[in-house]
């Protein structure tokens, strides 16, 4: 029989990495880029750089010396024991490795270790937000990294900014032994998940996801209760998983958020994540919406 237990960590979660906040001034890091221990990993175009073995490919920081680097330069994502670990976002990929081994976290990240990972995680969000904000929102001119990437100061006005982080609900809602799953528009057919929404301001984590399935399905629910959370660097989401119980069953979808919605008996998801059933598509096991319903999975057993 199928584990349904909750990975642990979730998917993206469990970053090992000492993020040495309080010791990021320029010439420490400049000390730890020269280290003999310290080492990088490699993106290019968000994608992360594998190596033999399957694990994402590490160099010293040394070894990018006379080749393009895209901007903000080396992000020091913290220290590993004693090992500084930096990460590049490199211009020319086959100087390092071919192209093709620089892949997506979407398609390789069920086959990477937790702490890869959670690390190659960090890198992606942390280099999407460079890449995206490059001027000051107080005063438009241009901004420049400091403290090894995880800060941005304007050239004008020197205001200071930090990596945002977009805070979703993404719900397990129940109604006995049933749950409601949904499909996106444009999703492949089959493809059934949670439902979820970004939180608005002003909003709490519970408030959010009684709106969120009321808005999306047309189902009441209550009694919002935490459950677990997950980084989800695509690319930077804070996934925030809320278990919620149906007051009313009818569906009614809004076909701006879903084509289509539906309750599935315990029995249909559980031959699903068994593989004897096919009453939608397994959810990939890196996701939150998997974790979330083998939770359910494993609580109802």
């Amino acid at each position: 029989m199928t584990d349904i237990s909750v990975d642990s960590p979730i998917p993206f979660s469990g970053d090992p990495l000492d993020y040495a906040e309080n010791d990021r001034g320029p010439e420490h890091l400049q000390a730890l880029l020269g280290k003999t221990s310290a080492r990088a990993i490699l993106l290019f175009k968000g994608r992360i750089g594998i190596g033999d073995g399957g694990r994402p490919h590490r160099i010293h920081p040394s070894d990018l010396i006379g080749h393009d680097i895209m901007s903000p330069g080396p992000i020091f994502l913290g220290m590993e024991g004693k090992r500084p670990l930096f990460a590049f976002s490199v211009v020319k990929p086959e100087e390092f490795l071919p192209e093709e081994n620089f892949v997506s976290l979407r398609g390789i990240g069920g086959n990477l270790k937790p702490t890869d990972l959670a690390i190659a995680g960090r890198a992606k969000s942390l280099f999407a937000w460079h890449f995206t904000d490059k001027f000051c929102i107080a005063c438009g001119q241009q901004t420049v990294s400091r403290d090894g990437g995880v800060k941005q100061q304007c050239t004008g006005c020197g205001a200071e900014s930090f990596p945002r982080v977009n805070p979703v609900a993404i719900m397990l809602v129940s109604d006995g032994d049933r749950l409601l799953l949904g499909r996106g528009p444009g999703w492949p057919d089959g493809a059934m998940s949670c439902l979820a929404g970004f939180i608005a301001p002003g909003e709490s984590v519970g408030d959010a996801a009684v709106r969120e399935v009321m808005e999306e399905a047309g189902v009441k629910t209550k009694n919002p209760r935490y459950l677990f959370s997950q980084p989800w660097p695509f690319p930077a989401q804070l996934m925030i998983g809320v278990a919620l119980d149906a007051v009313t069953t009818e569906i009614k979808i809004d076909p701006k958020e879903l084509e289509e919605a539906r309750w599935f008996s315990r029995e249909e998801i559980l031959a699903v994540f068994e593989k004897r059933g096919d009453a939608f598509l397994r959810l990939p096991r890196q996701t939150i919406a998997h974790q979330l319903v083998r939770h359910w999975l494993s609580e109802t057993a």
